[in-house]
This record gives C-alpha cells, structure tokens and sequence, in this order.
C-alpha cells in the first residue's frame, strides 16, 4: 500500500507504473492534484458534485459503506460497491449528502482526465443523477460506457 507521506518522486515513479500508457504530464498533474488537495465540480452550475482523488484505500466500514481520505476536506464514504475499486490515485465522483461526501463511483486518472473534456451536463445526470451510476471506469469500458450515453442521448 502506498502511504500517505510519499515524497514527489516516490508518487511519480508509482503512478508511472500503475498508469504505464499515460502521459508525463498527466502523472505531473496528478501529483500535483495531491500534494495541493485539488478538487473539481462535476458540473459548473452546481455544488452537490465533486471530484476528488483517493489518497486511500476505502477498508473501514462507516455509515453504510466505506470510508477514504481524499483530495476533499471532508472524508468520502463509498458505496460497498465502488469501494472495492478506490485507490490512491483514482477519482471519487463524490455527492454531497448532508454533512457528507457519498461516492457510488471510482474512475481511472486517465479516463478522468478525458471524462471532464465531456459534456458536464450529460456526466452529471449519468453519474449523480442515475440512482445506479457504475462503479468504476476505466479505459476498458470508457469507450463503451461513452457510446451508450451519446446514443442514450440522441434518443431523446
């Protein structure tokens, strides 16, 4: 398990192995998404939806699911689900529930990096407002999770 007290270098060279295709730039990014606990909305307008990188594994169980600390102030509580899935370094899609941040999804540093080049509306309501949103993305089922939403789209 990677430790929370990692030096930059260490992180690099650990994300270069977990994310081998992913450019140098990208993994620059990432680290420093962690050092300086940088977070994102998932849509402009709103604040119930964040996206924050796991900087633990989700193992104690907490209030319904699991709980990971992140790139948030708050802990982020996992569903059983997705909680399987969360790794430092991957993404929490994480919705504000109360006084508490609720993940039902963990995606891949290099699909995340792709997803918010996609339209914020059509994530948001795939992701925060579907009662059941998948797990995790990763690049195996990106491309095919991609297809279904856009032609989910179209048909409406």
């Amino acid at each position: 398990m990677v430790g929370l007290k990692m030096h930059t270098r260490e992180m690099r060279e650990h994300f270069k192995r977990i994310y081998p295709k992913c450019p140098t730039r990208e993994i620059e990014n990432l680290v420093s998404a962690i050092i300086s606990n940088k977070y994102w909305k998932v849509h402009s307008e709103r604040n119930d939806a964040l996206y924050a990188v796991a900087l633990t594994q989700a193992r104690i169980p907490y209030m319904d699911g699991f709980k990971a600390e992140s790139t948030l102030p708050k802990t982020v509580i996992l569903s059983p689900k997705a909680a399987r899935f969360c790794r430092r370094g991957r993404v929490l899609i994480a919705k504000k529930r109360g006084e508490n941040f609720i993940s039902d999804t963990v995606v891949e540093w290099p699909i995340f990096v792709r997803l918010i080049r996609q339209d914020e509306s059509i994530i948001y309501k795939f992701f925060i407002e579907n009662p059941d949103p998948p797990a995790f993305i990763n690049r195996r089922t990106f491309s095919l999770w991609l297809n279904d939403v856009y032609k989910s789209e179209c048909k409406m």
